[in-house]
């Protein structure tokens, strides 16, 4: 859950719930100082939305028109609770307009769809138009913790497990692929299994940290 990769852009997760949107405001806040072109983006399910960290970043990225996105990958419970006993209403894709930042809500199982969204909100950002909010109605096929498919989570949980299981993103993109003509997926997939089977053996292989760097860490 503390994962960080700068290289590739990823500047740090976090348990924390909410806790990526001021990070991701900061980052916004650093790229608009130094007139960088960046555009940094806040991932976080719907129970975020509930929390103040998230409209206090959305305020001061209205505000200062920072070029942030806030995608709420929106699986319909927070933990154990349904949407339906923490609100009134099935409109988290409306939690901006108190703050002036535009919401839509998506298909977050669609691939394209995504895609389209995420452009236009990237574009809108480095236009100087600052931040924008995009819902991705989802659903968690597994536990909220582990591996588990988490069946007990309310009556309704179950069947609607069911209900989505067949509109896995990945295999709609995938038909939709072969519908235009690519005929290489087979290939592909073998060779992406293998580059995760790989990693996963050279991090199980890989030494563990020197004493002092654990407790280096630990301190931090």
């Amino acid at each position: 859950m503390h994962l960080a990769a700068p290289e590739v852009g990823v500047r740090g997760t976090v348990p924390i719930v909410a806790g990526t949107d001021p990070l991701a405001a900061g980052a916004a806040f650093a790229y608009k100082l130094r007139g960088d072109e960046m555009v940094a983006v806040a991932f976080f399910g719907d129970g975020a939305l509930e929390e103040g960290h998230a409209h206090e970043s959305m305020n001061l990225a209205a505000l200062y028109r920072l070029p942030l996105v806030l995608v709420c990958e929106s699986n319909l419970y927070a933990s154990h609770l349904h949407w339906s006993e923490r609100r009134v209403a099935d409109n988290l894709h409306r939690a901006g307009e108190f703050h002036s930042v535009p919401g839509q809500r998506v298909d977050g199982n669609d691939v394209v769809t995504v895609h389209a969204a995420a452009g236009a909100a990237v574009e809108r950002a480095r236009s100087g138009d600052g931040p924008t909010l995009i819902e991705c109605r989802t659903f968690r096929w597994r536990g909220h913790v582990g591996a588990s498919f988490d069946l007990d989570v309310g009556v309704e949980r179950g069947g609607e497990l069911a209900e989505w299981l067949p509109r896995d993103p990945v295999r709609r993109v995938a038909d939709q692929l072969i519908e235009r003509g690519v005929t290489d997926l087979p290939q592909r997939e073998r060779a992406i299994e293998a580059q995760i089977d790989s990693a996963v053996e050279e991090a199980r292989a890989a030494p563990q940290p020197e004493p002092e760097i654990e407790e280096t860490l630990c301190a931090r």
